[in-house]
């Protein structure tokens, strides 16, 4: 049960958000809809699908509630990742 929750947490949560992220930092209103859309899609389409294959079955969550979860974590990835950047100065000559 560890390995199959650490799978999870670690495979497509934790990919999708790191390469939208990757692709678009610096760029708030499109990573906040690509996340949405991106979330959306997990939740509503392949959560289903892990459900049927018995990868896992949701118990104490609604697909609504994880899908509100994941989108806040991105949302607090972007501001945590805002909050510890520090801007680069130019190197006086």
């Amino acid at each position: 049960m560890l390995f199959d929750a650490l799978a999870f947490i670690l495979g497509p949560f934790f990919t999708i958000n790191l390469w939208v992220f990757h692709f678009t930092y610096g760029k708030f209103p499109l990573y906040a809809t690509t996340n949405l859309i991106m979330d959306v899609i997990f939740t509503y389409l392949l959560t289903p699908l892990f459900e049927k294959i018995g990868h896992f079955k949701l118990k104490k969550f609604t697909r609504t509630g994880i899908l509100i979860l994941y989108y806040f974590l991105a949302l607090l990835n972007y501001g945590f990742q805002k909050y510890i950047e520090k801007p680069v100065e130019p190197m006086e000559n």
